[in-house]
């Protein structure tokens, strides 16, 4: 006996075979995208990203809307976006302090390489390496050759708290250059640079905005950039690669991700989109002021450093001995 569907049954996988196309290649986005920034607004990380967002979202056709979850460090934007669909509406400003802190912190419940999908750099904001105006140093040489002339220890350098950039960066420095300072950590840049200003510490690496007003007034003086190139507001000050250290790099980094599992046609949407807008001039105008450059790197290159930095701070951690945080 040969089995004859019936004409409903036809009809019904008929209807299901053309309603297959329609869903699989349903338009994206066809609403607002939220992008959670994991610190509060007005700081850098969101000045950034907001900057992003706004052309962003004239380029998709929808609202990418900012959205900041202050607190842990960063840790509760980054568990809510690890946690999320992957399906493009719940994007990510990951930093190079998510890409830290699985060295620095115990108990984290995500992970910056496994939980999310790289799309683009956004931008970059390093440190000078400064001092205090009347420290015996005017270069990075005469400031190593100072250092080693006193007891290992006796110089101290502020930082704006433990295993924050500044901090990784000042003991990477010491690493390279073969020198020790004492540390002694401040709540933020802010109060790092009362007691810089007035002397009682007499040098740090920190962050280029808050720092220029008081290197143009003459109370602090900047001798290098940690970044890999000079900066447009301090073009005199050369980087501390050009210093003597060839292949020194360190920086704050901001970047746009998505949940594992992002489906690689919106990966590319979104990176293709963000390029014009990095490479506008307008864009790069806009944050020269302060210290931050726009980031160049698509979702390869942008994979790759954020699996790099990730080795590479975890390296900088243990040789500094610096003990996770709970």
């Amino acid at each position: 006996m040969t089995f004859q569907p019936s004409r409903r049954a036809v009809l019904a996988g008929f209807g299901a075979t053309l309603a297959a196309p329609a869903i699989a290649q349903a338009p994206w986005p066809a609403r607002s995208v939220r992008l959670l920034v994991g610190y509060p607004a007005g700081g850098a990380n969101d000045l950034v990203m907001r900057g992003i967002a706004a052309p962003l979202s004239d380029a998709l056709g929808q609202a990418v809307v900012v959205e900041n979850r202050a607190g842990a460090a960063g840790g509760i934007a980054a568990d809510a976006a690890a946690k999320a669909a992957p399906d493009g509406y719940t994007l990510f400003s990951i930093s190079s302090a998510h890409v830290l802190a699985p060295s620095i912190r115990r108990n984290l419940t995500w992970d910056p390489v496994r939980d999310f999908a790289p799309i683009a750099l956004g931008a970059r904001s390093p440190y000078f390496l400064m001092v205090h105006k009347d420290f015996p140093a005017r270069t990075v040489a005469e400031f190593v050759a100072h250092v080693k002339s006193r007891p290992a220890g006796s110089i101290s350098y502020a930082s704006s708290g433990v295993g924050a950039g500044p901090h990784l960066t000042t003991s990477l420095f010491m690493s390279v250059a073969g020198i020790t300072l004492d540390h002694i950590t401040y709540r933020g840049d802010a109060d790092a640079l009362i007691d810089l200003t007035t002397g009682r510490v007499p040098c740090a690496f920190l962050s280029v905005a808050p720092a220029l007003a008081h290197i143009a007034a003459g109370s602090l003086r900047a001798l290098a950039v940690s970044g890999a190139e000079r900066l447009s507001v301090a073009p005199n000050v050369p980087t501390v690669a050009e210093s003597g250290y060839p292949g020194f790099a360190m920086d704050a980094w901001w970047g746009i991700c998505g949940p594992t599992g992002l489906p690689p046609a919106i990966v590319n949407r979104v990176a293709t989109a963000m390029r014009p807008i990095l490479d506008a001039p307008a864009f790069a105008e806009r944050y020269a002021a302060m210290g931050v450059v726009p980031g160049k790197l698509g979702t390869d290159g942008f994979t790759q450093l954020i699996r790099e930095d990730r080795v590479r701070f975890e390296q900088i951690v243990r040789t500094a001995g610096i003990q996770p945080q709970d």
